[in-house]
């Protein structure tokens, strides 16, 4: 492997907010046509080697029973 094979932190920085648009995207289309309402659920934490954390959670129901 050459160093020129490896992406700098540059180029990775930028293909994950890249990304990270393109999936912020689907859910909001799959999301906004939910028949329903979304619960959300934050939750933060320090790991004993001082890492944060940020867990984000949602719950809905995309089909709802008829009748």
């Amino acid at each position: 492997i050459k160093d020129s094979d490896i992406p700098s932190r540059t180029k990775l920085t930028q293909a994950v907010q890249e990304r990270a648009l393109v999936v912020q995207e689907r859910l909001r289309e799959e999301l906004k046509n939910l028949p329903g309402q979304i619960s959300i659920t934050f939750d933060a934490w320090t790991s004993g080697s001082m890492d944060p954390y940020l867990s984000v959670t949602a719950h809905y129901i995309d089909n709802l029973p008829s009748g």
